[in-house]
């Protein structure tokens, strides 16, 4: 993959009321690949590998790839996500896009409860209930609004990796750019299975080994740290109730 896969479905701006701010999701790829060294395409290409699959920008890798695999949820995901894009979906249409394509192969209340850390058991039953939606309608429409960034993106699937319930896939992610030394990011999904009869979900994205989970936990804590759990749900409310609003 080369650029990213998961900000195309969720990384990005948290609430200006918190001591700690994170960036955009775009912001989160250029700082990225500022700051942190980069997987090279010569390290791709020196990687042995059978047949390569090119699907709408998604470059496969790695065999094999079974639909119902973590790696066959991610490049499947990922090919619609950006077929979409490179058709030229509407601003409008793009929150729909993101619950009907990306929203499904997402485990909301396993990243709730890993975002909320020890403090999940603070929570009432309908506090849990309460934000898990909040925090799936915070990743939605924070990353509706950045999707056209990836236009002609390439992304292509180096890894996957199975232990027990768990799995991650690498990827490297290459956004579009007009310089032609433009280095692909590497992008993890980390993705569980909950159950033996369950499907494989995501539940965390790494962009250079910064976990998006994390940095909502850091936040999140100390917003409960101050203002307890009822101050956190007034804190996603408030801040939903803005994405939502009509842009002037």
């Amino acid at each position: 993959m080369k650029r990213i896969c998961f900000c195309l479905l969720f990384c990005g701006l948290v609430f200006n009321s918190f001591a700690k701010e994170t960036a955009s999701a775009s912001e989160v790829v250029v700082k990225a690949v500022a700051s942190k060294p980069a997987i090279t395409t010569k390290a791709v290409a020196s990687k042995p590998v059978a047949a390569k699959e090119v699907v709408s920008g998604v470059i496969i890798d790695i065999t094999p790839c079974e639909p119902t695999s973590p790696c066959g949820v991610v490049s499947d995901t990922t090919k619609k996500v950006l077929e979409a894009i490179n058709k030229g979906v509407p601003k409008t249409k793009t929150v729909s896009l993101i619950n009907a394509a990306v929203a499904p192969e997402f485990d909301f209340d396993l990243m709730t409860r890993y975002a909320m850390g020890n403090n999940w058991k603070l929570a009432t039953p309908e506090e849990q209930v309460q934000l898990v939606e909040l925090f799936k309608e915070l990743l939605i429409y924070t990353y509706s609004t950045a999707l056209s960034k990836f236009k002609g993106a390439q992304i292509t699937l180096i890894t996957s990796t199975i232990t027990g319930k768990k799995s991650e896939i690498i990827t490297q992610v290459l956004l579009p750019s007009a310089n032609p030394n433009s280095q692909p990011i590497k992008v993890e999904y980390d993705l569980a299975k909950v159950s033996e009869y369950a499907t494989w979900k995501a539940y965390d994205i790494k962009i250079e080994n910064a976990s998006l989970i994390t940095t909502y936990r850091n936040q999140f804590n100390e917003v409960v740290q101050s203002g307890k759990i009822e101050g956190l749900i007034k804190q996603l409310v408030d801040k939903v109730a803005t994405l939502k609003a009509p842009k002037a």
